[in-house]
């Protein structure tokens, strides 16, 4: 239009989405062709340039171990690769450039639907780089410095063998985007804390990655076994155990074959349920086997609820009913009611993210968060899931805590709105900040440490009912920095002798307000700074753990840059079978 905007959308554009082909698990696992299993999916879809680059991810193909680099073509309309063949998928640069980034872009999705918003990274820009051959080493891991997802890859020992790509693993990508949406979400998590924070970013990671490989029903099928010639599978094959058993339960199969010397899959969580004594034994504070924890109650989640969804399903033509003999399901309805029953639970446990509080985090809060939010968006539970959530973290030891939140709106002394702009309190940082100074004493919030707001954002959730639930949510943090002694003197606890009195420690606290769509706070959730024996357990674990920075300070950071907490984390240990 010579005088006007013009708003057609060009004839060689998607508008929305695009459906590629993406290797559904990772290049070890076949499908009924034994060729590498695949799946077409729909990618979300934004203006491309050369890169493949769209608004918040940038394919950066540089090889730092050779100095090569390619600059890809965009994404189109057309999936290049449709009918590419497995040797192409495995070696062409080109389709590792558009598998990463479609699936950085699923998962990113995947959240942003979720919490109804769209979600910043950690780091002050837009756009995350994706740099699929990074380096020749068996890991991949995110670097906040580089506002990136760095992936290595492992040349073969023998000139006959195959490169291992970690970017060609739908879990490995996964894995490391949840770690930058959640340093976007809650960037205090990487503050040096008890052990429950650090493992809560790796098994968060690993479950966002299993439940993500659910999601996609040809992969399920395949995991269920072949069909009969109706296209059912014994109802042995959808048994809770055989479920539990299915490779579907392994993360990342190729790349742990590797890095574990043939030992099979690089975690086993859903197989491996923790031991009863897990939260009193060494080898569980490192992060990767704590994370496991959360894993393993996730995994078993997943198959009560999809089990549950099973059974209006099963079908007895010349079946026992008492025994299941001869009772069969249609393969195709069992995979979707898995992707159904996975996508469910991914979308309930995100919801419950922006439920956490800023700081101090521990397994008890992600119950309690994961509760509150389902609450607000399906009060009824008809189904049940929300027993099944606590029944799970229960079995594991891990109860709901008390204390840390504070229904407002059944306050006794509700709070003081007199002078607050109702709008700002949904997107303005400075107007929170004075409400909460007003209402500090009603919502006690201790005045005497510094508070900064740290974030004020819109959220809107769609319930079951096709209603939407509109909130803004908001986080303060408060922090002191004091001596060891000092420390001592202010809560009447000592320290672990092995703290020097004069060692200097950082403190924290804070918490997370819920406001309705008028601006009216509903739930404040909340981690007390002077609660004096966390503190206590933490500066210990600490100095036990030798978690001091480089000036001998503790609670500050880890002395590591913070963009290389993730690459240390992920980084090969042969003696334990761990790595990325």
């Amino acid at each position: 239009m010579a005088d006007g905007v013009e708003f057609a959308q060009p004839a060689d554009e998607p508008r929305t989405h695009v459906t590629l082909r993406l290797i559904a698990q990772d290049p070890s696992v076949s499908g009924d062709d034994a060729s590498i299993l695949t799946a077409n999916v729909k990618v979300p879809w934004s203006r491309m340039e050369d890169g493949p680059r769209g608004a918040r991810l940038h394919v950066v193909d540089y090889d730092t171990a050779t100095g090569r680099y390619v600059k890809h073509e965009a994404l189109g309309k057309d999936d290049l690769f449709a009918e590419a063949t497995d040797d192409v998928l495995r070696t062409d640069w080109a389709f590792h450039a558009q598998h990463v980034y479609a699936t950085a872009a699923r998962t990113l999705a995947t959240f942003e639907t979720a919490l109804g918003r769209r979600l910043p990274w950690g780091f002050r820009s837009h756009q995350l780089f994706l740099v699929p051959h990074a380096f020749a080493e068996a890991n991949a891991y995110y670097s906040f410095e580089d506002r990136a997802l760095l992936f290595g890859y492992v040349p073969p020992a023998d000139p006959t063998g195959d490169t291992i790509y970690t970017c060609l693993s739908h879990d490995v990508v996964v894995h490391e985007t949840t770690h930058a949406v959640l340093d976007g979400l809650r960037g205090r998590f990487l503050e040096p804390s008890l052990p429950d924070q650090a493992a809560f970013h790796e098994g968060f990671a690993d479950i966002v990655a299993l439940l993500s490989v659910f999601s996609m029903r040809p992969v399920i099928e395949q995991a269920l076994g072949k069909p009969d010639k109706s296209g059912r599978i014994p109802r042995s094959h959808v048994e809770p155990e055989a479920l539990r058993r299915n490779m579907l339960a392994r993360v990342a199969e190729q790349i742990g074959s590797v890095l574990t010397q043939g030992r099979g899959a690089l975690r086993e969580s859903a197989l491996n349920p923790p031991p009863a004594d897990w939260a009193k034994r060494t080898d569980f504070l490192e992060p990767h086997r704590r994370g496991e924890v959360l894993v393993a109650i996730a995994f078993d989640l997943l198959i009560d609820i999809w089990y549950m969804r099973l059974q209006a399903l099963f079908s007895r033509p010349n079946g026992e009913a008492a025994t299941g003999k001869g009772v069969t399901v249609d393969r195709a309805r069992a995979a979707e009611e898995g992707a159904k029953a996975a996508s469910q639970l991914l979308t309930m446990l995100i919801r419950g993210l922006d439920y956490l509080p800023p700081v101090e985090f521990d397994f008890g809060d992600l119950l309690n968060a994961v509760l509150l939010a389902d609450n607000e968006v399906v009060p009824d539970d008809d189904l049940g899931y929300r027993k099944l959530l606590v029944d799970g973290f229960a079995k594991a030891g891990i109860k709901l805590p008390s204390g840390r939140v504070t229904d407002v709106l059944e306050s006794e002394l509700p709070p003081r709105y007199l002078g607050i702009n109702f709008a700002g309190l949904r997107s303005d940082r400075d107007e929170v900040s004075r409400f909460l100074w007003q209402n500090a004493r009603r919502l006690d919030v201790s005045t005497d440490y510094y508070t900064v707001i740290e974030s004020v954002l819109p959220t809107q959730r769609i319930g079951p009912d096709g209603l939407i639930v509109p909130e803004s949510v908001a986080t303060y943090v408060q922090m002191a920095d004091m001596t060891a002694r000092e420390f001592t003197d202010e809560s009447g606890l000592q320290l672990s002798p092995v703290i020097d009195p004069l060692t200097p420690v950082q403190l924290f606290g804070g918490g997370t307000l819920i406001f309705d769509q008028f601006g009216r706070l509903k739930l404040h959730i909340h981690k007390r700074l002077d609660d004096w024996r966390r503190q206590q357990l933490r500066l210990d674990h600490l100095a036990r753990t030798g978690r001091m920075d480089s000036r001998r300070r503790l609670g500050f950071s880890d002395g590591a840059a913070r963009g290389q907490t993730f690459a240390e984390l992920h980084r090969t240990e042969q003696s334990s079978g761990e790595s990325w």
